[in-house]
């Protein structure tokens, strides 16, 4: 089997450089754009099941990737929670702080912990293991993209070694009861 799992597009926070996790926002007119340029690479492709995040800006960017596509809803595929941060700007938190919730995630904040969002990405791979398909499209995050990667690797790879853009499209394999990293796509 196949997984793409997409990146959503920019959104309002992503432009004003705000911490975005739970919160809900809409894609700029430059991530619908973005949504548009990876529709067009995941044309080629038929996809049995499509999932989405079940955040507006990962909505948005289906719909628009994949016109008329029927998808799922489904919450474990959200960002990581990053509680009383959401809506404030990136630059609020010290260099301490940072590296703090990079490691260990954000219940320092009312946030989710980094175990309790790699725990939700391993159950979204269970889930899909015993799905009977070839190919399955998923709309979701740059830390759930990062947090799938890290698991597939078996490492927690510091974030800013991995360019993950809007629309990032990464394709992950599952053969043989073994997930691996196909192809890691930046589209800008």
């Amino acid at each position: 089997m196949r997984v793409y799992v997409i990146r959503h597009g920019e959104s309002e926070t992503n432009l004003d450089k705000k911490w975005t996790g739970w919160l809900d926002v809409h894609l700029t007119d430059k991530g619908k754009d973005d949504a548009r340029k990876a529709g067009e690479f995941l044309k080629q492709v038929s996809f049995e099941k499509i999932y989405t995040s079940d955040l507006c800006r990962a909505v948005e960017t289906a719909e628009i990737a994949i016109p008329n596509c029927s998808y799922e809803r489904l919450p474990l595929l959200r960002e990581i929670n990053v509680g009383t941060l959401a809506n404030k700007p990136l630059s609020i938190l010290t260099e301490e702080q940072r590296a703090h919730a990079v490691k260990w995630g954000y219940e320092y904040f009312g946030g989710e912990s980094k175990d309790h969002f790699y725990n939700r990405i391993s159950q979204v791979m269970k889930m899909l293991e015993t799905l009977d398909c070839e190919t399955v499209a998923m709309f979701s995050h740059g830390g759930w993209l990062r947090g799938m990667l890290d698991t597939v690797v078996g490492t927690r790879l510091p974030g800013n070694k991995v360019c993950c853009n809007n629309c990032t499209i990464a394709i992950f394999e599952y053969t043989n009861e073994i997930w691996r990293l196909h192809s890691w796509i930046n589209l800008s």
